[in-house]
């Protein structure tokens, strides 16, 4: 069988989003009839890794749409320390792979909560189903690939056509159009990029990524993607965090990747990208200034889209930088130790097959 990589799923996110955007009400209906006969005041998601990114990049579109009260969580923290569910809250577990050892924990607490336990996943049949009270596809289709790219573009676009939906604010969808669009054209920009900026890419010893509001989302993502696949320290902060503390430590040496929210607050990160750029001549940006259309090192969108859906239209800028690079580093294979670690701790049921591996 063809060994499928990142590429081909980075390729496949906008075509299977506009499809899924187009067949919208089918693909948020057992979800949306489960919200309309429930008097909610919040929805929990309990998701991690990509999952968890994508929920943090949906939650402010879906915060401001509906209007309630959006939680994120680990599924860890929901088992053991967080979980003082009510009748009024909506939960949801979120695993694409439907394989997720924490996920199925989580769903555990919540049958012992006598709480109705919904699941989220890419695969419907997977080892969830016979956990969860309700198991729901989110439409990403299948990936075959652990270090997921097109999961968490559908995941995003899901959270937010169910909110569109329930809100019943169907305006948004030419919105949600426009965003991938505008993902597509940031395939090809960023192809640009990298190829601009190779030598510094491909020579990263540590990375920082700055993001704020859905676009908090994004920086998560873009840190948990090139650690996992470029295999170097690489962390996530708030845009104006990032300079009370974790800056003090730049050099030269340090990679800074921050992605504009091009709203209210974009003076300021206009002032932030400029500072590190008195220290790094490795600091990057994503956003919709012009001031910035000559400059090498930022990305400057074609069109404007509303700041909430933001992350669907930078995400392929993460992917294509953590795939190209590995790659081309040949970095992402895990040491062989790792399978000690994966024995001993494992993040998957039995029913896991790592189609990264070779063969």
């Amino acid at each position: 069988m063809k060994k499928y990589t990142m590429l081909d799923y980075i390729e496949e996110a906008s075509k299977k989003a506009l499809d899924n955007i187009d067949n919208y009400q089918d693909l948020v209906k057992p979800l949306l009839d489960i919200l309309n006969e429930k008097n909610f005041n919040s929805i929990w998601l309990i998701a991690s890794g990509s999952s968890y990114n994508a929920c943090t990049a949906a939650r402010v579109y879906m915060k401001k749409t509906l209007n309630k009260e959006i939680k994120v969580i680990t599924p860890y923290t929901f088992t053991y320390y967080e979980n003082n569910i009510s009748d009024r809250d909506v939960v949801l577990v979120v695993t694409q792979s439907g394989l997720s050892t924490n996920a199925i924990e989580a769903i555990k607490k919540i049958n012992e909560l006598n709480q109705t336990s919904i699941c989220l996943t890419g695969n419907v049949n997977s080892d969830v189903k016979e956990y969860a009270d309700v198991v729901i596809d989110y439409g990403v289709g299948e990936e075959l690939v652990g270090y997921v790219t097109k999961g968490v573009t559908c995941l995003c676009l899901y959270l937010m056509l169910v909110s569109l939906a329930y809100a019943k604010k169907e305006a948004d969808l030419d919105e949600l159009k426009k965003a991938i669009h505008l993902n597509e054209s940031m395939f090809m920009q960023t192809t640009n990029f990298i190829e601009e900026n190779y030598k510094n890419l491909c020579s990263m010893n540590w990375a920082y990524s700055i993001g704020a509001g859905a676009n908090y989302g994004t920086a998560l993502e873009s840190a948990l993607k090139m650690g996992e696949t470029i295999h170097i320290p690489s962390v996530a902060y708030e845009m104006e965090e990032y300079i009370h503390g974790p800056n003090l430590q730049l050099t030269p040496q340090y990679n800074v990747f921050i992605y504009d929210g091009n709203d209210s607050a974009s003076n300021r990160v206009k002032q932030i990208y400029l500072a590190t750029k008195e220290v790094s001549d490795r600091v990057y940006m994503l956003t919709s200034n012009k001031e910035f259309i000559h400059d090498k090192n930022v990305i400057v969108i074609d069109d404007s889209v509303m700041s909430e859906m933001l992350p669907l239209v930078y995400f392929p800028f993460v992917q294509l930088i953590s795939y190209i690079v590995s790659r081309d580093i040949n970095s992402i294979k895990q040491h062989p130790l790792m399978k000690k670690f994966k024995s001993i701790a494992m993040a998957k049921t039995e029913s896991f097959v790592n189609y990264d591996e070779d063969d």
